[in-house]
């Protein structure tokens, strides 16, 4: 099903056939090939692919805009519906939000020249868009044309709207050479990164550093990764991506696409010819993009993720890649590599619907209600001698009046 929404010179399609968005593949890629604002998350192949396999029980909202003939905009969105407090709630979201993925990076393709016309044409029609109660677009880039946009848009059609920050990112801005890098760390981690390396080499000559670029082996890479990332986050009792089928079904997929286009990098370290540990990256524009990883608890003497860290980052710079990103998530050795932090941004936005009501109540309302509940009544209880104490001091304090009373 299509329909049109004007807006000026710049028609807005509404799509809601799966099979027309699978057949957008070569204008999408063109469109974004071009974009300012684009990411490897906003890209077709990761859009589609995510689409096929966790669209299900969901209303495809793909919104297309033209100038004319050109197509010079696309903001690929669904409509969910869940149950709050026994209410159902429609909302309106990003592809590729919902599931167990965690993309960053979210927003419309944008024609480059265009984006203002483009993003506020798209905005209008988002707040037009019939069948939602709740707006809910997170992990947009702040400095995304439609950002502000839709922001704009729905405060002026007086929908209760709220921002925020959905993630901090860190990064780490690359130098020109392996050698500056090094340079540019304190000696004490410099010393670290050689002597792991060193040490590692010096136990295992046979170790080996590459990159998987084998389409016709992929899903074994794949399959080595899952089992790595599970074995490592098991031993520490945490929980770990790969854990449902739809997840790894689609990782399969994406990364096969993405290695079709370059957009992959599989990073992998090799001791007696087994893998041992590997890192899971993007590779987009001037920048690499860290998605997943693992290595074998049972090396962990030999710091095997460390080293392999320092095998990406000089192969990053290799290929002169100005910025290795750590998406989200917090760990240590993120903050301790990081040179700089960035943002992911919220727009939420309510129309006047019982279900926008319940989301409220559920999400933002009970939740604050919650927590100062327990800031007043959860403070640490007071001990018997505590008791006693504040007692013989309040008679030492109050003596002959509270004796005679």
């Amino acid at each position: 099903m299509m329909r049109s929404v004007p807006d000026d010179a710049i028609q807005v399609r509404v799509i809601e056939s799966s099979d027309v968005l699978a057949g957008l593949g070569e204008r999408w890629e063109r469109l974004h090939a071009d974009a300012q604002s684009a990411s490897v998350f906003s890209a077709f192949d990761w859009q589609h692919l995510w689409w096929r396999m966790y669209g299900r029980g969901r209303r495809l909202r793909l919104l297309l805009a033209f100038d004319g003939d050109a197509l010079v905009g696309i903001l690929p969105l669904y409509i969910e519906r869940v149950r709050m407090l026994g209410w159902p709630v429609r909302q309106l979201r990003f592809v590729g939000t919902g599931g167990d993925t965690s993309p960053d990076d979210l927003g419309p393709v944008l024609m480059r020249g265009r984006e203002s016309d483009v993003a506020h044409a798209l905005a209008r029609a988002v707040t037009e868009l019939a069948g939602w109660d709740v707006l809910a677009l997170t992990d947009m880039n702040p400095h995304c044309a439609f950002t502000a946009a839709i922001e704009a848009v729905a405060r002026r059609a007086r929908l209760a709207c709220r921002t925020g920050r959905s993630e901090s990112i860190a990064f780490m801005r690359l130098p020109s050479s392996w050698d500056d890098w090094l340079a540019s760390l304190h000696r004490d981690r410099r010393y670290r990164v050689r002597s792991i390396r060193k040490k590692l080499v010096a136990t295992h000559p046979d170790a080996r550093f590459f990159v998987w670029d084998d389409a016709a082996t992929l899903d074994a890479g794949v399959d080595r990764l899952a089992y790595l990332h599970r074995k490592r986050w098991t031993a520490s009792g945490e929980s770990h991506g790969f854990s449902s089928p739809e997840y790894i079904e689609f990782h399969h997929a994406v990364m096969a696409a993405c290695l079709a286009r370059d957009r992959l990098r599989l990073y992998c370290l090799e001791i007696g010819g087994k893998i041992v540990a590997m890192f899971y990256f993007y590779r987009f524009r001037d920048s690499v993009y860290l998605m997943q990883s693992g290595f074998d608890p049972d090396h962990a003497d030999l710091k095997p993720g460390q080293v392999l860290l320092g095998y990406i980052i000089e192969h990053a710079i290799g290929e002169g890649h100005a910025v290795l990103d750590f998406l989200r998530g917090e760990h240590r050795y993120k903050d301790e590599l990081a040179t700089g932090k960035r943002e992911t941004v919220f727009v939420h936005a309510l129309r006047m619907r019982p279900g926008a009501f319940v989301y409220h109540l559920r999400r933002n309302w009970l939740p604050a209600l919650k927590r100062r509940f327990k800031a007043k009544f959860n403070r640490p209880s007071e001990t018997a001698a505590s008791k006693i104490s504040r007692g013989l001091e309040q008679h030492r304090l109050r003596g002959p009046a509270y004796i005679s009373a």
